[in-house]
């Protein structure tokens, strides 16, 4: 019988089963070095891809604050001036004075003289020096379409004040932002309503207006006192009065509506359909300018932003923020070559004047009136055919991974030949300049419903 003899080898014992040896120190410098340099990498890639996502996040905003502020400026611009259902080559069918008839080749307001006293952003729009007597004055283009061109603290021509003014320039919460410029336009809103005329008595102002309450798409809202539009669609200028207001029938109070033996108002039987516009309550005026807000953010106390204003007789609103500049050209027409001048609002006022302003049309000079009296103090505004709008806008908040070349910019307004990095502080505005992306927005906006 055969006994099976082991050796234990005690050497191999301590080496364990073959192939289960540990690292030896420079395999393990050589497996931390690689995974440094893969953490290294992942930590590059992760830092990429952020800086990446933020700063088109930050674009993204910027694109998308920039469209609407430009779209809603643009909705107002067009409308500027608007008065729907009038020709704006009306004839003096309307009236039985010729000389006077032969005053109205356009869509221009008429007020009789000193019936009314028209308040336009606080100051008083009253008759014009060189209207000839006994009957009305036009209201000037500057009345629909009045820009400001600012610079620092001071506009040109000088910003209304008083409750329908605006805020001073500064660095303070509320303040206007210095350099960027306001503009105020005023268009008449919604369709009209349809009225029927009583017959005109000899002596005048026996005119009463049957209004037709269904006619106006909303609730009839003409109270005693409100001033009120007659469109008379082409058969003569609109005309401006103010109203006593009883049921449906609106009767022209003493003096403001013009004497009925030189203007005989529109049946509103006839195939132009004649309205009546509430003046008072259905005339928008609209104005924008830039305003420092405060910021929001808990974290971020006490830091204002340049915010882009709306102010809708007399409601304002916050539009966008992160306009930090703003400015307007006006393009007009020129009385030489017919061809188109782009000036800011300070040159149009102080182009308006005879040399400059264009005539109506000379078909309607007649009956020994001298049309020169339609050159009124503004009247340069009645030639713009375009307003050019320039804004830029910035990210709002710090995007802190941009460098300085990041940060270049170029703001036509300033002149220049190519972006370049903000300074200490802002042109023109003074405000710090952060670290964040800016661009320049531009819109060409027709106005269509300019005359001359």
């Amino acid at each position: 019988m055969m006994t099976a003899r082991f050796r234990f080898d005690l050497a191999a014992s301590r080496r364990g089963p073959a192939g289960q040896r540990g690292l030896t120190l420079l395999e393990l410098m050589l497996a931390l070095l690689l995974g440094l340099l893969v953490t290294a990498g992942i930590v590059a890639l992760f830092t990429a891809t952020n800086k990446t996502s933020r700063a088109q996040a930050a674009m993204s905003r910027i694109q998308e604050n920039g469209r609407y502020a430009v779209s809603r400026m643009e909705a107002d611009l067009r409308m500027a001036g608007a008065l729907f259902r009038q020709s704006t080559a009306a004839s003096p069918g309307g009236w039985t004075d010729g000389a006077q008839g032969a005053l109205l080749p356009r869509n221009t307001i008429l007020v009789n003289t000193n019936a009314l006293v028209l308040q336009d952003m606080g100051t008083q729009t009253g008759r014009l020096a060189e209207w000839p007597a006994p009957a009305v004055y036009p209201l000037s283009a500057a009345f629909f379409i009045r820009g400001y061109e600012c610079s620092g603290g001071t506009c040109a021509p000088a910003l209304p004040t008083g409750s329908n003014g605006f805020p001073p320039a500064g660095t303070a919460l509320g303040n206007r932002v210095p350099g960027s410029d306001v503009l105020t336009v005023k268009y008449v809103r919604g369709p009209g309503w349809a009225y029927t005329l009583a017959p005109v008595a000899a002596s005048g102002y026996a005119a009463t207006f049957a209004v037709d309450t269904a006619s106006g798409g909303g609730t009839f809202n003409f109270t005693s006192g409100d001033l009120v539009l007659l469109s008379d669609c082409g058969r003569s200028a609109p005309l401006l009065f103010q109203a006593n207001v009883s049921g449906n029938v609106l009767t022209p109070r003493p003096g403001t509506l013009l004497d009925a033996t030189v203007f005989v108002p529109g049946s509103g039987e006839g195939n132009c359909d004649e309205r009546l516009f509430n003046f008072t309550r259905d005339f928008a005026t609209v104005s924008y300018w830039l305003q420092l807000t405060a910021d929001p953010n808990p974290s971020a106390p006490g830091r204002l932003i340049p915010t882009l204003m709306r102010r809708e007789d007399g409601v304002t609103q916050e539009l966008t923020q992160g306009v930090e500049r703003l400015d307007f050209l006006y393009g007009a027409s020129s009385i030489g070559n017919g061809g188109m001048t782009y000036l800011t609002a300070a040159q149009v006022d102080s182009n308006s004047n005879l040399a400059t302003c264009s005539k109506p049309s000379r078909s309607f000079e007649s009956g020994g009136v001298d049309i020169d009296v339609w050159r009124e103090p503004g009247c340069l505004w009645r030639a713009l055919r375009s307003i050019e709008v320039h804004a830029l806008f910035n990210t709002i908040d710090d995007v802190t991974v941009m460098s300085p070349q990041d940060m270049a910019y170029w703001y036509s307004i300033d002149g220049g030949s190519g972006p370049v990095a903000p300074a200490a502080t802002m042109p023109v505005s003074g405000l710090a300049p952060g670290r964040m992306i800016r661009r320049e927005f531009v819109s060409l906006v027709s106005v269509r419903n300019g005359s001359n």
